[in-house]
């Protein structure tokens, strides 16, 4: 009996031992836009750590667009905050708004792929990127390797499920974490930034 206990347990250390931990993947974020000007009055992304990072950088247009030190970011869990379609001749066209839940489990399957994808590159801080166009938002992830400057071959097979995407530039590798809709509206929405 007691050499059974004494091998459930083993077992159990085991098992508790090779559980994946949550751990950090970013440092740094961006926030950006596919159509223009736009102003990330207030966007901020939670992670499984109990943290997260901000990314209402206000006025961005562009890809990846503006860029912050936001610590020490782990896997996105949830997704919330405003932000406003520009006019090019100043002012808001429309209005937007986002809270919404991110699967982790699958955010950290990406992301754990991209961080085993290539052969040399051995950098393991990336980006966290927010990314909008009209209603339309995503959560991305980068290691920003960039062939110019180092080797991004990927290794044999490191993608199987396609994860693995380029940038809407075609510079680097990311994965997508999130791609949701907002709500939109012409007015600004109570309690956002833009209501005054």
């Amino acid at each position: 009996m007691k050499i059974k206990l004494l091998f459930v347990l083993t077992t159990l250390l085991f098992l508790s031992a090779c559980e994946e931990k949550p751990f950090y993947v970013a440092n740094i974020g961006n926030a950006g836009s596919l159509d223009g000007p736009y102003s990330m009055g207030s966007i901020s992304v939670a992670d499984v750590l109990g943290s997260g990072g901000g990314f209402g950088y206000g006025a961005v247009n562009g890809y990846p667009g503006a860029s912050a030190d936001i610590g020490r970011m782990g896997v996105p869990k949830h997704i919330e905050g405003y932000w406003a379609k520009k006019y090019s001749t100043g002012g808001f066209q429309f209005y937007y708004r986002i809270s919404a839940d991110i699967d982790s489990e699958l955010a950290e399957k990406k992301v754990r792929t991209l961080l085993n994808y290539y052969k040399s590159y051995t950098e393991k801080d990336g980006s966290m990127q927010v990314l909008v166009e009209k209603e339309r938002i995503q959560v991305l992830y980068t290691l920003v390797c960039v062939d110019l400057y180092s080797d991004c071959s990927p290794r044999e097979d490191a993608d199987s499920q396609n994860w693995v995407k380029k940038s809407p530039r075609g510079v680097t590798d990311l994965v997508v974490l999130f791609d949701g809709k907002g709500e939109m509206s012409s007015t600004p929405f109570p309690d956002s930034p833009y209501e005054d």
